[in-house]
């Protein structure tokens, strides 16, 4: 295997990616309210995001002591620990309710992964909610999360930024949903299994146009630069389809939030 895709499927494949993605989209939050970095907030979402993910992952893997063979899940076993170590630090810097809000996307990932006493199954395989504990929890880690640590009071506007970044979370999972057709199992009843893969693309191109719809009730003067990446989001819900490969989403479209980011903050700055 050539080294170059032996990098970037490890830096895949140890949710680094994924984290620079949610580490994006709490920076757009803070360029969005036009206010301070807070590196604590910042620092859990990118560290945190890695122990999760990689937890979620690899946890029902590493009972195996076959798992453990590959040089490369022990770097990434290495990798979360040192994660979780960190995701630690940062959370002990933040303030009481923005721990609450931490602990609670927690919990919502865990509802998602994992069985409570077991009563709960997991949730994946509560019909349809898998998309929506996803973006509520993305949404806590990346948007509210960020508010409660800087003392925004939770107003209207707050609000309606909250349900954006909800949707966009939500639209982006009908992609990842789309392209998984081919690996989940019919058990999992996701999206596409339930409604099937164009009333799902149908569903993306509806929370987008929300989206917008927010920009434009809110007045928000970056609307023709969010719509620039609402219609590339929109192409690549477009082309979607079963048989792309795992890159589509796990590298190009977990790249939006990153370019959107970096688009945003050259944008107000220079």
């Amino acid at each position: 295997m050539p080294i170059g895709k032996q990098i970037v499927d490890f830096y895949i494949e140890s949710s680094l990616h994924v984290a620079l993605a949610a580490a994006a989209f709490i920076l757009l939050t803070f360029l969005e309210l036009n206010t301070s970095y807070d590196a604590a907030v910042a620092g859990f979402g990118f560290f945190g995001t890695i122990a999760a993910y990689n937890a979620i992952k690899y946890i029902p893997l590493i009972t195996s002591k076959i798992w453990f063979f590959s040089q490369r899940n022990q770097l990434i076993f290495m990798l979360s620990l040192g994660a979780f170590v960190a995701a630690i630090y940062f959370f002990i810097q933040m303030q009481i309710t923005a721990q609450f809000i931490a602990v609670l996307a927690l919990l919502l990932t865990g509802s998602y992964s994992f069985s409570f006493f077991g009563r709960l199954n997991s949730g994946r395989n509560w019909i349809g909610f898998k998309v929506f504990l996803v973006a509520l929890s993305w949404s806590l880690v990346t948007f509210m999360l960020p508010v409660v640590a800087l003392d925004f009071s939770i107003s209207l506007e707050i609000l309606l930024l909250a349900l954006q970044r909800f949707v966009l979370v939500y639209a982006l999972m009908c992609l990842f949903e789309i392209i998984d057709v081919q690996f989940d199992t019919l058990s999992l009843k996701t999206l596409p299994q339930r409604i099937g893969v164009y009333k799902t693309k149908q569903l993306g191109y509806i929370l987008l146009l929300l989206f917008l719809g927010i920009d434009v009730l809110i007045q928000n003067q970056w609307v023709l630069f969010d719509l620039f990446f609402l219609v590339t989001i929109a192409i690549f819900l477009y082309f979607s389809h079963e048989k792309r490969s795992k890159y589509y989403t796990s590298f190009w479209v977990e790249s939006i939030p990153i370019v959107w980011c970096l688009a945003r903050w050259f944008f107000t700055y220079f």
